[in-house]
């Protein structure tokens, strides 16, 4: 067989093969020899079927059967040390004929031999990190919330919203009672039974003979049948009022939180955690600053298949996200808008990967053992799951290689952002940047074709640690469902901010 393998362009490789006429009729013998064996036609013997009439009945199929075999058995032989991505193409095929040479040509996306300009040193923004008081304030009161118990209000009597009230109720219409209930709970904020009284009972006082209150509209989702959707008057007394109580901050409630040194050692702490947190965060962007930097100074082009794989595994990302955080997945497609950014994203990725490839052979930057059994103990530990299941779940699913890959490139980013020249900015001019990139890149990506991820296989999800869930972008809803999943108290009355302050804590 005579092979030959030419570069078409910096990301394209063109396999070409010719297959020897002798080889070609003995292939096709084979398997015409095979199939008359087993051939049953009527008027023929089991076996004895003439070759000429299966030529002629199935020789298209067996000659398109023995051209695939020739194909897939040339590319084993020839291209199994070869690094490409997406499906080979078949570019140039001839005709498969007893006695004459088979020539066909595959069209390979390899990845790139990179020429990069100078990587260290380069200029990139780090955002300046300053936790403002009422960030430690509103983390603080998150964290006491969630240690709210429902107690009696003994220092008002008028009812507030966000209240359950202990109430007697009588509907009446016109003049006869219709349902009554010697004392039950009523949650002004998310009532079940008696929908639409609730707010009625805002501004009542606790004691006295009772009131009564004309026209009263029950909703038609009140789990009462003799009162939904219906109008009543209906006389009220309330004999009780409870409310979620908040501890104050104290020396003991911060040593039952777990903090040592009392209240301030608590807000020292919570402190030191949020800029912990906003650092990383930080050195994140800084990060993705330094990468944009590298892929805008040199110009090449991705693979088309590598940005289906990081697309592939960016989509299956956002399902876990989304799943995580409470919602339904199963039914989950982006639209066409959120499609094309998605796919500029996972160009984005690629070309930082090939980067990084290029930088940490060219520094012989390497991952040991010792950093991959370190990563599976931050999985463990992170997961709540012993090292040995995490450590058994890699290597039965052959992810490992994929885990060292991913922890090559944190580690030559790391290199890289150690050798840049940062420049601190505000968190203001920061966010001014990113918004301005971002509305640099919309026209792009309303351009873009949408295209649907390929059915390739891509890594695992799970042969890296997912991305941490960017708890601001996400809804209240979704933020008090995540609260609820974990089994934190107090969730269901805080605002926004302090739900992410619960959850990050």
């Amino acid at each position: 067989m005579e092979f030959q393998s030419e570069q078409v362009s910096a990301i394209k490789r063109k396999l070409s093969f010719s297959v020897s006429g002798q080889k070609v009729t003995a292939e096709l013998n084979r398997a015409f020899s095979s199939l008359q064996k087993n051939m049953r036609l009527p008027g023929f013997r089991p076996g004895k079927t003439p070759r000429r009439v299966i030529e002629q009945r199935f020789g298209a199929k067996v000659r398109s059967d023995v051209a695939s075999d020739l194909i897939n058995q040339a590319f084993r032989d020839h291209a199994a040390e070869l690094e490409f991505f997406g499906q080979p193409q078949i570019s140039e095929r001839g005709d498969v004929k007893a006695g004459e040479d088979f020539s066909f040509a595959i069209l390979l996306e390899v990845r790139p031999e990179l020429e990069l300009g100078p990587y260290t040193g380069v200029a990139v923004d780090f955002p300046e990190v300053n936790i403002p008081e009422d960030a430690v304030d509103a983390n603080i009161q998150a964290r006491l919330r969630g240690q709210s118990v429902l107690a009696e209000v003994t220092d008002r009597k008028d009812v507030q919203a966000g209240d359950k009230v202990l109430v007697e109720v009588e509907a009446s219409a016109d003049g006869e009672v219709v349902h009554s209930h010697p004392g039950t709970l009523i949650d002004t904020q998310a009532e079940r039974y008696y929908t639409g009284l609730e707010t009625e009972l805002i501004g009542l006082k606790k004691g006295g003979k009772g009131k009564t209150l004309n026209d009263v509209t029950f909703s038609e989702s009140a789990q009462l049948d003799d009162l939904a959707g219906k109008t009543f008057d209906v006389k009220v007394k309330i004999t009780g009022i409870q409310a979620m109580a908040t501890p104050e901050l104290s020396d003991s409630v911060a040593e039952e939180l777990g903090y040592e040194g009392g209240a301030d050692g608590m807000r020292a702490a919570i402190q030191a955690q949020l800029e912990e947190s906003a650092n990383g965060q930080a050195r994140n962007q800084a990060r993705a600053n330094l990468l944009q930097v590298l892929i805008d100074a040199n110009e090449f082009d991705a693979p088309s298949g590598l940005v289906d794989q990081q697309l592939k595994a960016l989509l299956e990302e956002l399902r876990i996200q989304r799943a995580y955080s409470g919602q339904d997945v199963r039914n989950w497609q982006p639209n066409d808008a959120e499609m094309a950014d998605y796919r500029n994203r996972a160009t984005f990725a690629a070309k930082a990967s090939l980067i990084l490839d290029h930088v940490s052979k060219a520094e012989k930057v390497e991952v040991t053992d010792a950093e991959i059994e370190a990563k599976y103990h931050e999985i463990a530990d992170a997961r709540g799951q012993r090292v040995e299941a995490i450590k058994g779940y890699f290597e039965k699913e052959g992810a490992v290689e994929d885990l060292r890959d991913r922890l090559l490139e944190e580690k030559t980013l790391d290199w890289l952002l150690e050798r840049a020249e940062l420049n601190t900015i505000s968190a203001e001019d920061a966010a001014a940047k990113a918004a301005d990139k971002a509305a640099e890149a919309a026209p792009a990506a309303e351009a873009a074709p949408a295209e649907a991820a390929p059915a390739e296989a891509a890594p695992a999800a799970e042969a890296a640690p997912a991305a941490e869930v960017d708890l601001s972008s996400m809804s209240s809803a979704d933020l008090k469902a995540m609260a609820k999943e974990r089994g934190l108290k107090g969730y269901s009355k805080l605002k926004k901010a302090e739900l992410v302050a619960l959850l990050q804590g």
